[in-house]
């Protein structure tokens, strides 16, 4: 029994002396990295002084590093973090040591300067519609306006000038004029350069309601007009209903003298007559339409005595195109061929001669309130599709509108049938429908070149 109390107390003496060994063991190993702790989180820094907080606790190889530098920097000095102010704000700097371990400081940078005397403006919030100026009382600059310098965000969206402020004729400070150039909020920062000292304002810039000097305009065919844009949304863009009758481009206005401020202006150039729709586009998808009438060049025709037209050597008929009022005929093959003519007015022709449209491929359309003759072949074989002829008309010759295959639709408004040749319609479309005066019906249907060259006869409303 007393051997077997000795065997139990050595072997009791054997564990405590395993788990003493065990414990010098563990501490004989790597301590846990201590805390990083810094004498103060937060810190308030006068503009141009400087701060220090102590690093109370860490591991060493300090190193801290500014969210912001350009409202304050820092750096280590021994076991300290020195802090300098740059601009007023706030920023956080965070120090780090050896083993990882992290701590901040919030900064704030104030304004040494009585709050009186800070630089400032008169309105925190400034308000205008894309394209307007207003102005903004600067106070408390240190020097004339050349001294300060502006940040804009973003960039592009307005424009900051100084201009000297005037009270009832004198000098009284300066004030910043603010121009819209684009939609959207911007923030503007002043700085004076004389003592670094900055100043914030917001401008809020509204959509302008897109407006032209006018909304209609008349040109000559290869000639140039200009139509001012009074107020809208940059970039813009301008398309055309009929790029072959009128094109259209947005670029600088002319200035009209010097005191003209500078502007965007449509520029319309004229091909050929007609008549064609510009639209104007803003970036705020605003719109508006300009009726554009392109009259044909006067010195494209020539006119003899006795009042015949016909082309002049090397001009070129385009589009819709209009009788010089001298004309009172047409000359013979005067147009013959021509590819370009869309419609003809013919003002005060009374005669309009042999062949002079024949094989026209692109003439589409006739008008005429005089006319009394139409000679031989005058249209045959044209894009004719519609042909309004007067109530004058006394005769239409020969083949005068043969193989006008696109023809579908003759009006005449002469009460007495003008009188007809048996191939004067012949080849035309076989749906076209011939319109005649009120109560005319039956006469025009009396007479077999007229009746048998159209599908139906029908009589106008008026």
């Amino acid at each position: 029994m007393k051997n077997l109390r000795f065997l139990t107390l050595g072997l009791a003496l054997i564990a405590l002396l395993f788990t003493a060994c065990k414990k010098d063991d563990n501490n004989g190993g790597e301590q846990a990295p201590q805390r990083l702790t810094l004498e103060k989180s937060v810190v308030t820094v006068k503009l141009t002084e400087s701060a220090i907080v102590r690093i109370t606790s860490g591991n060493g190889d300090y190193k801290v590093e500014s969210a912001d530098k350009s409202i304050a920097t820092a750096a280590i000095e021994q076991n300290n973090v020195k802090i300098t102010a740059v601009a007023e704000g706030q920023t956080t700097l965070t120090v780090a040591d050896v083993k990882g371990q992290k701590a901040t400081i919030a900064v704030t940078i104030e304004s040494n300067i009585d709050p009186s005397e800070r630089l400032s403006v008169e309105n925190q919030e400034v308000t205008l519609i894309n394209g307007e100026d207003k102005v903004n009382r600067i106070l408390n600059a240190k020097d004339k306006g050349a001294r300060l310098s502006f940040t804009i965000t973003p960039a592009g969206s307005v424009t900051v000038t100084v201009e000297e402020r005037i009270v009832a004729g004198n000098p009284e400070g300066e004030n910043l004029r603010i121009k819209a150039l684009t939609v959207g909020t911007a923030q503007v920062i002043v700085k004076d350069n004389t003592d670094s000292q900055t100043t914030t304002f917001k401008v809020i810039v509204s959509a302008a309601e897109l407006t032209v000097a006018k909304t209609d305009a008349e040109v000559e065919a290869e000639a140039t007009t200009e139509i001012r844009i009074n107020t809208g949304n940059p970039d813009y863009t301008v398309t055309s209903s009929a790029a072959t009758i009128a094109t259209a481009e947005v670029k600088d206005g002319t200035r009209i003298n010097h005191l003209d401020t500078p502007h965007k202006a449509i520029f319309i150039k004229g091909l050929a007559a007609g008549t064609a729709t510009i639209t104007l586009k803003d970036s705020q998808n605003k719109t508006i339409a300009i009726a554009v009438t392109v009259k044909a060049k006067e010195e494209i025709f020539e006119v003899s005595n006795d009042g015949v037209v016909t082309l002049k050597a090397g001009a070129t008929a385009k589009g819709a195109i209009k009788m010089p009022a001298t004309g009172t005929s047409v000359g013979a093959s005067a147009f013959s061929g021509n590819d370009g003519i869309t419609s003809v007015d013919f003002n005060n022709v009374t005669k309009i001669g042999k062949s002079a449209f024949q094989l026209s491929k692109t003439l589409v359309s006739i008008v005429g309130t005089k006319i009394q003759e139409i000679e031989q072949a005058a249209f045959a074989l044209s894009s004719l599709s519609e042909a309004t002829l007067p109530a004058t008309l006394t005769t239409i010759g020969k083949m005068a509108f043969m193989n006008c295959k696109k023809l579908t639709k003759v009006t005449v408004l002469a009460t007495t049938p003008p009188a007809v040749q048996a191939n004067t319609f012949n080849g035309i479309n076989a749906d076209a429908v011939l319109y005649v005066p009120k109560g005319k019906k039956a006469d025009y249907e009396a007479l077999p070149n007229w009746k048998s060259k159209f599908k139906e006869i029908k009589e106008l409303e008026q």
